[in-house]
């Protein structure tokens, strides 16, 4: 079989490959865990085929955590992340490359493009600058109205789901309760049964118990540029206090000026004088301040 004979060939470097390694299928093996939530446990891998041939690929692997494998449908709940991010191709959304379920342990798993950078959420606020902050925005606002175009709802855009670059550019990542709004497959189980994002940066709506939408995703994109700008979230506990102390203008004083309606609306506990998409004359502006300024 050609993938137990590249994996024999494979153990015989010894500097890449420690005794123990997990691996899948033949052809992942596991190194270090690099992050993990209630859902899933991500690890860096190496990839037989690549590495046999020389041509070393920066790969992870998305695995369920331990809890989750208890359930009945993981695999329709791991597959629903494959089938959504299959569809996606842009330049600020990881990019997956497999999907599949290990022979032996019967473990669903994702295969996708290591993210460089940092976590936003473990970046000092400080540290983000003004020529940062406008990257950010830029590349998360794109980001996210490329995925809309494509039906998707993220349905948990927070910073621990954004990476960001040296230069400020941000990638988006973890939909493992997003919603392809355009097909409801029979796999597509996630958010109906395994409730499961940040409720920091959820829409009160969300917090009520309503599904994620088009509406809410861009509540939780404003909320976190809102963070970013300010420094600060704009409510106390919950976005349920917007209800009783929506933003008013001293509120949005940080806010680029030409934001600051996008800004007010997005926040809005009203879901429906939210704005579904981003003004294309914020991308120009954005663009304008970021490579002429």
């Amino acid at each position: 079989m050609l993938e137990k004979n590249l994996l024999e060939e494979f153990e015989n470097k010894p500097s890449k490959l420690k005794s123990g390694n997990r691996v899948f299928n033949n052809r992942y093996v596991f190194k270090e865990k690099i992050g993990e939530g209630g859902l899933c446990e991500v690890y860096d891998v190496l990839e037989t085929y690549s590495e046999y041939f020389n041509e070393s690929r920066n790969l992870v692997v998305k695995i369920p955590s331990k809890e989750m494998l208890k359930k009945k449908d993981i695999a329709a709940f791991i597959y629903s992340e494959y089938s959504i991010l299959n569809k996606i191709y842009h330049e600020n959304v990881v990019k997956i490359t497999d999907f599949g379920i290990d022979e032996v342990s019967q473990v669903p798993y994702l295969v996708m493009n290591k993210l460089e950078g940092r976590l936003l959420v473990n970046m000092p606020l400080l540290d983000i600058d003004k020529k940062m902050s406008k990257q950010l925005a830029y590349s998360l606002y794109k980001a996210i109205d490329y995925i809309h175009s494509m039906q998707i709802v993220h349905a948990d855009i927070n910073p621990t789901n954004i990476m960001v670059r040296e230069n400020g550019e941000a990638s988006v990542f973890d939909f493992g309760i997003s919603q392809n709004i355009a097909n409801q497959a029979s796999f597509n189980l996630s958010y109906s049964k395994i409730k499961a994002f940040n409720p920091i940066y959820a829409a009160p709506e969300v917090l009520e118990g309503s599904t994620p939408n088009v509406s809410s995703d861009m509540f939780s994109l404003a909320c976190v540029m809102y963070e970013v700008y300010t420094r600060r979230l704009p409510f106390v506990e919950s976005s349920k206090e917007l209800k009783e102390r929506p933003l008013k203008r001293n509120d949005l004083t940080q806010i680029p000026f030409f934001q600051k309606a996008w800004f007010r609306k997005s926040l809005s506990h009203d879901a429906n004088k939210r704005p579904l998409k981003i003004p294309f004359c914020i991308h120009i502006k954005i663009i304008f301040n970021i490579f002429i300024k």
